[in-house]
């Protein structure tokens, strides 16, 4: 099996990522209703679903209800665009380049990680993954979120897939488990290490983890 120099390529940090920084402030053409779901983002990462009201929203985004229910028929509807808003921006940014090689791709997927575990540690208080932290609270009788972040969780995972079945045919991942299995074990361990990250606030450490699951399934 072709192996990876991890030593060659152990500060992340150095790497650029191709898609753009992680955090970007929006320009001026932005949509009220991406700049409402861009608060919500924060506000429901920092204090989970359930303590976010609707006046805490209208209050922090400086807009009447009657604005918010423009864009959004409810709390719920307004949660499932705030996680579509966190996928488009800080997750779906994080992909492979399928004309690229896996090596290249492993340095960049890597450092996007990286990028959005410093936007997320970017306040004083560091935020959860949202799509996690949301998961936690979300229940079936939620339709419109649950529906939402179901749909979310799958992309996910096909975005991760990619790049392991690529390292599997060139030779980097071995074939005993599927690139399936390995994405859901690479998920996993990266909302392991986010909610770890609400206890003890460690960016050094999640970024580690983050390499040494990588590390781990290029074996």
């Amino acid at each position: 099996m072709v192996s990876i120099n991890w030593k060659q390529i152990d500060d992340w940090s150095i790497f650029g990522y191709r898609n753009g920084q992680q955090g970007e402030l929006m320009n001026k053409n932005t949509s009220s209703k991406q700049s409402i779901c861009a608060v919500g983002e924060k506000l429901f990462a920092l204090h989970g679903y359930s303590a976010v009201g609707i006046k805490l929203i209208l209050d922090e985004v400086g807009i009447p209800k009657g604005s918010f229910y423009h864009y959004f028929a409810s709390k719920e509807a307004f949660a499932a665009e705030v996680a579509q808003y966190y996928f488009d921006q800080r997750i779906a940014p994080i992909a492979m380049e399928p004309q690229a090689n896996f090596k290249t791709n492993v340095t960049a997927v890597l450092s996007g990680y990286h990028q959005l575990i410093d936007f997320l540690f970017s306040d004083n208080q560091p935020r959860g993954c949202l799509m996690g932290n949301l998961m936690v609270e979300v229940n079936p009788q939620m339709v419109i979120l649950h529906q939402t972040l179901n749909r979310l969780f799958d992309q996910w995972l096909s975005q991760f897939n990619a790049l392991i079945e690529q390292g599997q045919q060139q030779g980097f991942i071995k074939t005993k488990l599927s690139a399936s299995v390995l994405s859901k074990i690479f998920w996993s361990n990266w909302q392991g290490t986010m909610l770890r990250c609400q206890i003890k606030a460690d960016k050094t450490a999640a970024k580690r983890a983050i390499v040494q699951c990588m590390q781990l399934i290029t074996r």
